[in-house]
């Protein structure tokens, strides 16, 4: 039985909570938030003890693993700090805010013989999944070109726009995208061009917020063997505008693009009932029903409690993390420099 620390108990604390909470291999023993009433809250609802500090939490007797759902400014610290406490840790995307800050991560963990996980729960989605089979059949071919656009209206969880909590939502959420894009084609990034913008600014729910980050950006990648991945990301609509996203897969034998017919305003990480995904051939259409799912991190709690168990290396391993967080950070300094960022040195963009 693993003893489990949640540290930030908001919407994706929230979510890592009831992952673990329900596993017979695991229980909740401690949390801890900035508001205390609502890690009390989160605390009654698995009869954990509430700690007034994550210091506190990695302390907590019975503590074998602590998931991160904290901003990614507080990531590393974390970390580092349970690593050296012989804990596990299943970190909250992005993996931190910089790759100096990520490999002090990942060393951490090396040196103290801990797991560390990053999760970028998108390929647990059924969609996706679906996606990858018919990629991994050759339905589609290849290269392949994956197109990911979505549009929201400013966030109301301040910490997402400001560059010195979560990067901005560039940063937020691009690193799903990225991780996306190397599952599905099995390639590395050779180049990044992005223009980005920051549009929230002057929006009424972000008057707040005085170190915007990146929220809205069109950034294109060139993989290995051909693939290629674009994305449109709008975060920085005003207050009350309805969502929309699309995904697009295609290559020279098909093309495959999910769909929602009962949810028109989705988002690229919600569920739904009516959710699916078309593909189209020479053979003709194929429709794969997609209801539902796994909400979010339990894909990368199984997958880190095997390699707990058995050392099986998790597929959402920090450095699967820090690959995304690489493209991340290149497709910022594409946009602060307004030039095209070549890959080939792992250490580059910072």
């Amino acid at each position: 039985m693993l003893g489990v620390a949640i540290i930030g108990c908001g919407d994706m604390g929230s979510k890592h909570a009831a992952a673990w909470g329900a596993r017979e291999d695991a229980r909740l023993v401690a949390v801890c938030d900035h508001t205390p009433e609502r890690a009390q809250t989160l605390a009654q609802s698995y009869g954990a003890t509430r700690v007034d500090s994550w210091q506190e939490a990695l302390a907590h007797s019975g503590v074998d693993v602590v998931s991160i759902c904290v901003p990614a400014c507080d990531h590393p610290a974390i970390a580092i700090a349970a690593a050296e406490a012989g804990k596990h840790v299943l970190c909250e995307k992005a993996m931190a805010l910089t790759l100096a800050e990520a490999d002090a991560m990942i060393a951490a963990a090396e040196a103290n013989g801990t797991a560390l996980s990053v999760c970028h729960q998108y390929r647990g989605l059924l969609r996706y999944r679906a996606i990858k089979e018919a990629v991994d059949a050759g339905r589609l071919g290849g290269p392949l070109s994956l197109r990911f656009a979505e549009m929201r209206e400013v966030r109301p969880k301040l910490a997402m726009h400001r560059l010195s909590e979560n990067g901005g939502p560039v940063h937020d959420m691009t690193g799903h995208l990225f991780d996306l894009a190397r599952w599905l084609t099995g390639a590395e990034a050779e180049s990044v061009t992005a223009i980005g913008h920051i549009l929230g600014r002057g929006k009424p729910r972000l008057s707040p917020v005085h170190d915007f980050g990146i929220d809205t950006a069109e950034i294109l990648v060139r993989f290995s063997g051909g693939h290629s991945l674009s994305i449109a990301l709008n975060w920085g609509l005003p207050e009350g505008t309805p969502g929309h996203s699309q995904e697009l897969i295609h290559g020279p034998m098909g093309y495959a693009y999910s769909s929602d017919p009962g949810n028109p305003d989705r988002f690229l990480g919600d569920l739904s009932d009516t959710a699916g995904v078309t593909t189209k051939d020479a053979q003709g259409s194929n429709w794969i029903a997609c209801p539902g799912g796994d909400p979010g991190p339990e894909i990368c709690v199984t997958a880190l409690i095997e390699e707990i168990r058995t050392g099986t290396r998790s597929p959402f391993h920090a450095r699967e993390g820090r690959a995304a967080l690489r493209l991340i950070r290149a497709a910022l300094q594409a946009i602060e420099t307004g030039g095209t960022v070549m890959l080939q040195d792992p250490d580059s963009s910072g």
